[in-house]
């Protein structure tokens, strides 16, 4: 049987799974939500921990007879003890295609499940995976369940042996693996071709000759990482009018607060982060993150557009190296999105999967025709047309996106 609240007893062979549904529900597991991370000490489940999953339901998830996407997270206990979290959220309405899809999209980058190892083995994660979607499949009346971006390592490769779900890859992420370097920058630099260095000492020495540079970084719940995350999003948002992109998840309202409501530990090393390259004391390059387990997380960079043709953004992502190198950070993670410049950067990859499962035709259509043909189609051809023309498309291909987000998340 389904609960929604943890169970006060359970046996030590058997699951007792509990759906969340609100804040307020997210608030009474926080702590253990908390316990789980540490023990779990998974890095890439930074998208599933406790701070970001309950500050972004606080911005856009529904609570109680609140619009927006229907908060639905599933949890797991062994003993009594939470032992596993699925952060997941009902979105759609009755026009358009009802999903079940990983909590906090389209800001959260890895849909993925936070479990403790040390608790549950990988021949128990697909039991509990099974035993999660018929759980799924009995509440909700859904035309698909889609979890996008999985990293090819996060679950076992029987899981779709064993289930409806079907995998499919979806992208790559790139990342810069640390532990090679031993923490000193120096050894890094070391490496690199003369020519790489060369040209890096040229921008650097071309940028510093308008000012002094110097970088600073601030944590989350500070006031002065709020103003800085606020900066570094107006500036992206800029380039991304200069360069004719559209990006839903930037452009949703409040952004700035979410972000910005984000925090870190007492000692700085688990949470958000943001920091940025100065210009006689005026940020020109900033970049917001999350360390999390020795991990980085290079959430969203953006520079000074009239400062351009300085690359202010290279110079900062190499200070972003170096910090991380001293704070023994072994992974500095650049995400899946593709960018040309991650090419010259990364020295590590790994594949990104979808799981997805077509309850009705709708859901079938919506699957195989948009997300397998239309969307990719349509994506490619957008970045082929001229610059110019996909300026001026971007500011109406973003507001009617942002419309039926808004649409399609009511519920």
């Amino acid at each position: 049987m389904l609960q929604t609240t943890p169970p006060r007893e359970a046996r030590s062979d058997v699951w007792a799974i509990a759906c969340v549904d609100s804040l307020e529900g997210m608030e009474r597991i926080g702590e253990a939500w908390r316990v789980l991370e540490a023990r779990a000490a998974d890095p890439l489940t930074y998208f599933q921990s406790y701070d970001w999953c309950r500050n972004w339901c606080a911005f856009y998830a529904a609570d109680k007879d609140c619009d927006g996407p229907a908060i639905r997270i599933y949890t797991a206990y062994l003993a009594g003890q939470l032992v596993a979290v699925w952060p997941l959220m009902l979105t759609g309405s009755r026009l358009g295609v009802r999903k079940i899809v990983a909590l906090t999209e389209p800001h959260g980058q890895y849909g993925n499940i936070l479990i403790d190892t040390a608790s549950v083995t990988q021949h128990m994660v697909v039991d509990l995976v099974e035993l999660w979607l018929r759980a799924i499949n009995e509440r909700e009346t859904t035309d698909a369940i889609v979890f996008d971006s999985v990293p090819a390592s996060a679950l076992p490769e029987t899981l779709t042996t064993r289930s409806d779900l079907a995998a499919v890859q979806v992208g790559l992420n790139s990342s810069m693996d640390l532990t090679p370097f031993a923490g000193s920058y120096e050894t890094y630099r070391a490496g690199l071709k003369g020519r790489t260095r060369r040209a890096r000492n040229k921008r650097r020495n071309k940028l510093a000759a308008l000012g002094a540079l110097d970088y600073c970084v601030h944590f989350g719940g500070t006031a002065d990482y709020r103003d800085l995350v606020r900066t570094g999003i107006d500036m992206k948002r800029e380039w991304l009018e200069h360069t004719g992109r559209a990006t839903m998840a930037l452009n949703l309202p409040r952004v700035p607060d979410f972000l910005g409501a984000l925090s870190n530990n007492a000692r700085g090393d688990h949470g958000a982060v943001v920091a940025a390259l100065t210009l006689d004391g005026r940020p020109i390059a900033v970049e917001i993150g999350f360390l999390y387990h020795r991990r980085f997380y290079s959430y969203l960079g953006s520079f000074d557009w009239a400062l351009r043709d300085y690359s202010p953004g290279k110079l900062q992502l190499e200070e972003a190296l170096k910090w991380c190198m001293e704070r023994g950070v072994e992974t500095y993670d650049l995400l899946g999105e593709p960018g040309a410049y991650k090419s010259d950067w990364r020295n590590a990859t790994e594949d990104l999967v979808a799981y997805r499962q077509a309850n009705t035709l709708r859901g079938h259509v919506y699957l195989s025709v948009w997300c397998d043909r239309l969307k990719p189609l349509l994506k490619r051809s957008f970045e082929r047309t001229p610059l110019q023309l996909r300026a001026r498309l971007a500011p109406v291909i973003e507001s009617r996106s942002t419309a039926a987000q808004t649409i399609a998340t009511a519920r």
